[in-house]
């Protein structure tokens, strides 16, 4: 296979490789794909060589990189080569910027282009000799403000030629002449004195060791996107610049060795003393690039470009001063080679011929294998990691659509009753903390006002209506008082008669104080249990099914239910003391048929009273004696056993020495007191409020944890909804429902690329 045909066959190979490259890596840097990282690394790593070989393949250039450090004499072996004395060539730095040299077939391709820096390219420039501290090149630079401001005006240039002696003096001015140098960025030479082959370019870089970050950072880039390097080297061992060219070189093309790319000219040998000393440099640079590059001596050329210039009449004033009289190379040459013929001397004594024959050798015969070497090698590379890429994502996604979908919705729902059933397991023991920490109980030590449980708060809320509904009570009884004595008192007043009447009345709105209790403890348990219901709805994500399936009907039907169950509850003991303490005055008859009516019952309050007054302790005592046995000392003494301070007017009402108005109102303010009493210290217990309670709310957490399969199904709905709550817990791969597809999509895509490329 010739290079016109290798490189267009392998044009299409790269291409084709790079297209895999590319479908690989769209679905690696998928995360649900699952892709170790190292075939990833390992594409887009493989992935930047190729890419530059390829544009080479486009250009069907073949690029040979001219590296050295500096006054090695690069510049004049490339003028050795050229058989013209061109490129600058003098004792200080004589090459500012890349030279670029193409070969072309025809004279009248030839030319030099140059390129110039623009303003920002140009202030780049600056910043980048400030920061290494090149003092030297920045004065030069101010020394010269305008004639490289002309350069940069001027932009692009562009000679024809026809010799290349006629275009030496506009290259020395834009490469070497550091009035105009600094403000050129290429410089491109295009001769077809460089190689018969089409595609050639030699690469002609500043040394490395001239202190600018720049020329290192032009040298990694150009021996990153060669195809042969020619290093020009002055002494027997290498230097540490000259290591960094093997390893930018190692670095920027994996897939080829150093050996297989790399030629060496031990430039300038007619500097050196004695044939003896001659071969000694030989061996020993010999052994040292066996030794760091494996490089075979084959690959490794002694000589002199200069000597060449002068010897074959080449050379211009400046090398003829560099170098030195004719005659004298000649002599030297003589005795360091052993060759006496002087036309065998000029030619084979310098070298050039001998690294330009090795060079087109490798041009002609041995760059083929190299390339198909190097491409074959990122080919295997590229193809290898992406069908490892392909075969792993393979193994758990479909590439049909339609597959992809169902696989995609069967394994999503299957992963999400997976999460959903571990999910429950923690609302569970979210909502028991919850409720034995907010409802049932707390250390003692942390309870504040602020964070009562709920139960304490339903009771410090009855105690409150209570007081409250009492408040009214007397307020509204008290209204009445004067009317009720006024229509009893004909033409006298009658104590009895107005005590009767104005309790009928009284025991009414008792009656509806009782009902007005027990309906605003049901909007308070309704309230507590709504919290919990609210509770529950966070855990599901704020679900509006949490409400709607644990309160049935209404909010309405729910107080009704409550209302009417609290009713029975304080109706059945707080009737029995508004009876016994209501209907009829102390010592009537009506009061203590009423005592024997309710039976053991009203004893019942007795076992539950709190408080603290002991004339509470026993209802029917209290009943039977009434306020006497609170403020009457006798009777208090006597019943029970209690010396106490008793007020005037409870004396003024024992002794009769009040009018009976006021006797009247003394007692059935007590008994409204006494009702109060019990109201706040018996009734809530005996009727089992704070049981009551607690059973409503652990009915709705029973209720709550019983409907798992009704939990289940909103949990389904609220994640096929993308509820924003719900998305923000769930494993990244279930928060998408196309996410996943997208890798089967790509996965077909690779599929398609691979079969293509393996076609």
């Amino acid at each position: 296979m010739d290079w016109k045909t290798a490189s267009s066959y392998y044009e299409t190979r790269l291409s084709d490789a790079l297209n895999v490259q590319r479908h690989a890596i769209n679905l690696a840097m998928l995360p649900q794909a699952e892709v170790p990282s190292r075939l990833k690394e390992a594409l887009l790593q493989e992935a930047e060589p190729t890419r530059r070989q390829l544009e080479r393949l486009k250009k069907r250039e073949f690029r040979i990189a001219v590296v050295g450090l500096e006054k090695a004499g690069k510049s004049t072996f490339i003028n050795a080569w050229l058989e013209c004395d061109l490129l600058p060539a003098k004792g200080g730095r004589c090459t500012f910027t890349t030279t670029q040299i193409y070969s072309v077939e025809k004279e009248s391709e030839q030319r030099l282009e140059v390129q110039a820096r623009t303003d920002e390219e140009f202030i780049n420039l600056l910043k980048e000799l400030e920061n290494a501290g090149a003092q030297e090149d920045i004065k030069t630079i101010r020394a010269n403000e305008i004639t490289l401001q002309q350069v940069r005006r001027e932009g692009n240039l562009t000679f024809p030629f026809t010799r290349l002696e006629d275009i030496r003096e506009p290259l020395k001015k834009y490469v070497a002449d550091e009035k105009y140098a600094h403000a050129v960025l290429e410089a491109r030479l295009y001769t077809n004195k460089l190689a018969q082959a089409e595609g050639i370019v030699f690469y002609d870089v500043p040394g490395l060791d001239s202190g600018l970050a720049k020329h290192v950072d032009e040298a990694q880039e150009m021996l990153s996107d060669c195809d042969a390097v020619i290093l020009v080297q002055r002494f027997t061992s290498l230097r540490e610049k000259e290591l960094e060219i093997i390893k930018f070189t190692e670095l920027g093309d994996k897939n080829v060795t150093v050996a297989d790319k790399l030629f060496v000219f031990l430039s300038r040998i007619d500097s050196i003393g004695s044939a003896e000393a001659l071969r000694t440099h030989i061996e020993e640079a010999s052994q040292d690039w066996l030794k760091r590059a494996n490089l075979p001596s084959q690959r490794i050329v002694y000589g002199s470009a200069g000597a060449y210039l002068i010897l074959n009449g080449l050379a211009g004033e400046q090398t003829k001063l560099e170098i030195g009289d004719a005659s004298n190379i000649q002599a030297q040459l003589k005795r360091l080679t052993g060759i006496a013929d002087e036309e065998t001397l000029n030619r084979n004594g310098t070298g050039i011929p001998e690294i330009k024959d090795k060079i087109f050798h490798y041009i002609n015969t041995e760059r083929v294998s190299i390339l198909k070497k190097r491409c074959e090698a990122s080919v295997n590379k590229i193809l290898s990691n992406s069908e490892d890429i392909y075969t792993i994502v393979s193994k758990k996604y479909p590439e049909n659509p339609e597959e992809a979908k169902l696989f995609e919705e069967n394994n999503r729902r299957v992963l999400f009753t997976e999460w959903w059933n571990q999910k429950w397991e923690r609302i569970k023991a979210d909502l028991q903390k919850y409720y034995e920490y907010s409802v049932v109980s707390k250390p003692s030590d942390s309870l504040t006002v602020n964070s009562l449980t709920q139960i304490e708060k339903f009771r410090e809320r009855y105690i409150q209506i209570v007081v409250s509904e009492i408040n009214q009570l007397r307020e509204k009884t008290f209204k009445k008082k004067d009317t009720i004595f006024l229509a009893n008192s004909n033409p006298e007043f009658d104590r009895m008669k107005a005590n009767f009447a104005w309790r009928d009345d009284l025991y009414v709105d008792i009656s509806k104080l009782l009902s007005s209790i027990a309906h605003q403890l049901a909007l308070e348990l309704k309230d507590e249990a709504l919290k919990l219901v609210e509770y529950m709805t966070s855990l599901l994500w704020e679900s509006n099914q949490v409400k709607a399936r644990l309160i049935e009907n209404s909010e309405d039907y729910f107080l009704s239910k409550l209302e009417n169950s609290l009713s029975v509850l304080f109706l059945r003991f707080a009737r029995p003391v508004a009876e016994a303490l209501i209907r009829g005055p102390v010592n009537s008859d009506t009061r203590n048929k009423i005592i024997k009516s309710l039976g053991v019952d009203i004893e019942i309050i007795d076992n539950y009273y709190s408080g603290e007054e002991p004339a509470f302790r026993v209802l029917k005592r209290y009943v039977k004696y009434g306020s006497d046995l609170i403020f009457n000392p006798e009777v208090r003494q006597q019943v029970l056993g209690i010396k106490g301070v008793v007020t005037q007017r409870a004396i003024d009402v024992a002794n009769d020495l009040i009018p009976p108005q006021e006797a009247v109102i003394f007692e059935v303010e007590n008994d409204i007191n006494a009702f109060e009493e019990y109201l706040r210290s018996a009734i809530f217990e005996a009727a089992g409020f704070e049981s009551f309670c607690i059973q409503e709310l652990k009915g709705l957490v029973d209720s709550f944890r019983d409907k798992e399969g009704t939990w289940t199904g909103v949990a389904f709905n609220e994640w096929l909804q993308e509820n924003p709550l719900l998305l923000a817990e769930i494993p990244y791969n279930l928060k998408s429902q196309e996410s996943n597809l997208e890798v089967s999509e790509r996965l077909r895509q690779l599929s398609i690329a691979l079969k293509r490329t393996r076609l």
